[in-house]
C-alpha cells in the first residue's frame, strides 16, 4: 500500500533525486519547474570587468535557456511506475538545455569598445553603379573583445542558473576579412557580369540582351562575420528580366474580318487574322541565366512560342455588294459619293434608294476628303465657318439640311448653286436643297458614307 501511494505520489510531480543545476525540484509539477528554471535564468548573469565595466543578461549574450525543455528532462525520471522506485536509489543532476546565437554575442562584444576606440573593420564588396563595377571598402584594424571568454562565461552561467563574473581585456585585432580576400570576390562578381547574356525571338529577327546594370542588379553580396563575402545570383530580379523580354516577345492576336456573301464564301478580307503567340519557356531560361552567370559563364537562349489559333469575324453582305464601293449588309443605309462622276447615291445594302444625284464637291485647292466615314452630327440649318484656300476666312449663313461625317466635312443644301457636276466647294458635298433635305431625314447617326474616286 505504502509502494503505491508513493508511485501515485509522483505521477505527475518530479521524483525525489531530481536537482536542475543543483537546485532540488522534487516534488514539483512540470509547470512549477519551468517557472522555478525561469526565475533562476533572469538572475543568472554576467558580471563584466577589466578593460570593460558591465553586467549582462543571458539574452544579452544571445543565450537563451529552453526551461520547458529542461523540465521535461527533469519529469521523464519518473515517467512510469519503475523509473519512479529506480529514482529511490540514487539522484541525478539535470542538465540545463540551452542555445546560442554568436552574432547576438558578437554584436554585445562590439558594443563594449568605447566609441572613441576604433573597432576592427572587415573589408568589403559594394558595387559602384556610376561605373557598374564591384569595388572593395577597405579593412582596418582595431580594439575588440575577445568573445571566447564571454563566451563561456554566458555558458557557465546558463549551465548553473546562477551569476558569473569574466574578466576582460580589450585586444588589438586584426579584420576577419582582408582587403585581398573582398578583392577575390569581387573580381568574381565582375568577371560574372562581365558575360553576355542574350535571348533570341522564335525567327531570329529579335534580340535581348542585359546590360551591365542590370546584370549588376542580379548579383547578391552576403556579407559574413568571419569569412569572405559569398556570391549568389538573385533568380527573382533574373526572372523579372526575361518576364519584360518575354512580354515584348509575345505576338498578341489579331481577330481578322472578311465579307461574305449568302452562300459563305469570302468575297474580300479588310483584316488579316494573326493567331497569337506566346512564349512557353520564360522559367526554363531564367534558371539557365542563374546556373551560367553562377559559373561564370555566358547565356544564349532562343524564346519558345505556344502559337494560337487564327481567329475570324465574318459579316454577310448583300448580293451584289462585292462589286461596289462599300460592301453592306443587306438592308444596311450607306452613301457612295463618287468624286470621280461628281455624285452622290444612296443604297441600302446592294439597292439603289435615291440617286445618283450630281453634285458639286472640293476645288482642286480644297478637295473633298477620300475614305470610309459615318455621319456623326446633323442641323437642320447652320452658318458655317471656314478659311479660303488663301488663308481668308468665310462665312455662309442659312446652310440648310447638314449632315456631318468627318471633322468640317459635310453633305448639305447649297442654294446658291443653279449648276451641278464641277469642282468648287471648300471640300463640302453641295447639294441641291430638296436632295440634302432628303439625306438628312433618311440617314441616321453612323450611317456609313464612302468617298472615292
Amino acid at each position: 500500500m505504502g509502494g503505491y501511494a508513493y508511485a501515485e505520489h509522483y505521477a505527475d510531480v518530479a521524483v525525489p533525486g531530481t536537482t536542475v543545476a543543483g537546485t532540488d525540484v522534487a516534488g514539483m509539477s512540470r509547470d512549477e519547474i519551468v517557472k522555478a528554471i525561469e526565475a533562476k535564468a533572469d538572475a543568472a548573469t554576467v558580471t563584466i570587468t577589466g578593460d570593460a565595466e558591465a553586467t549582462a543578461s543571458l539574452t544579452d549574450l544571445g543565450t537563451t535557456i529552453n526551461a520547458e525543455a529542461t523540465a521535461d528532462a527533469a519529469m521523464s525520471r519518473g515517467a512510469d511506475v519503475i523509473d519512479r522506485f529506480k529514482a529511490l536509489l540514487g539522484g541525478a543532476d539535470i542538465e540545463v538545455v540551452t542555445a546560442s546565437d554568436d552574432a547576438v554575442l558578437e554584436d554585445y562584444a562590439s558594443g563594449l569598445v568605447p566609441e572613441d576606440q576604433a573597432k576592427a573593420k572587415s573589408a568589403s564588396v559594394v558595387l559602384n553603379s556610376d561605373v557598374n563595377t564591384f569595388e572593395v571598402s577597405a579593412s582596418s584594424e582595431g580594439v575588440s573583445v575577445d568573445t571566447t571568454d564571454l563566451a563561456q562565461a554566458a555558458a557557465r552561467a546558463a549551465s548553473t542558473l546562477s551569476p558569473t563574473t569574466v574578466d576582460l581585456a580589450y585586444v588589438n585585432t586584426a579584420p576577419a576579412v582582408s582587403d585581398a580576400d573582398a578583392q577575390a570576390v569581387a573580381d568574381t562578381a565582375n568577371q560574372w557580369i562581365a558575360q553576355d547574356v542574350t535571348i533570341t525571338n522564335a525567327d531570329g529577327t529579335e534580340f535581348y540582351s542585359a546590360d551591365t546594370a542590370t546584370k549588376a542588379s542580379w548579383v547578391v553580396v552576403t556579407e559574413n562575420l568571419d569569412a569572405a563575402p559569398t556570391l549568389s545570383i538573385d533568380s527573382e530580379q533574373v526572372a523579372e528580366w526575361v518576364s519584360t523580354q518575354a512580354a515584348t516577345a509575345n505576338i498578341e492576336p489579331v481577330i481578322g474580318q472578311r465579307n461574305v456573301n449568302s452562300s459563305g464564301q469570302v468575297v474580300a478580307t479588310s483584316v488579316e487574322a494573326v493567331a497569337g503567340q506566346t512564349v512557353n519557356n520564360a522559367e526554363t531560361i531564367t534558371t539557365a541565366i542563374t546556373e551560367s552567370l553562377s559559373s561564370g559563364e555566358a547565356y544564349s537562349g532562343t524564346f519558345e512560342m505556344t502559337t494560337g489559333e487564327e481567329q475570324w469575324e465574318e459579316r454577310e453582305i448583300a448580293d451584289g455588294a462585292e462589286d461596289l464601293a462599300y460592301q453592306a449588309a443587306e438592308g444596311e443605309k450607306w452613301i457612295d459619293i463618287n468624286l470621280s462622276a461628281k455624285t452622290v447615291t444612296s443604297y441600302e445594302g446592294a439597292t439603289v434608294v435615291r440617286g445618283p444625284v450630281t453634285i458639286v464637291d472640293g476645288a482642286a485647292a480644297t478637295p473633298t476628303v477620300t475614305g470610309t466615314y459615318h455621319v456623326y452630327l446633323q442641323y437642320e440649318t447652320q452658318t458655317m465657318r471656314g478659311q479660303n484656300a488663301d488663308g481668308t476666312d468665310y462665312e455662309t449663313e442659312n446652310v440648310p439640311w447638314i449632315s456631318y461625317f468627318y471633322e468640317g466635312y459635310a453633305l448639305h443644301g447649297a442654294p446658291w448653286w443653279s449648276s451641278w457636276g464641277f469642282s468648287a466647294s471648300h471640300g463640302c458635298l453641295n447639294m441641291p436643297v430638296d436632295e440634302a433635305k432628303w439625306i438628312y431625314d433618311w440617314a441616321e447617326i453612323g450611317t456609313t458614307v464612302v468617298s472615292h474616286y
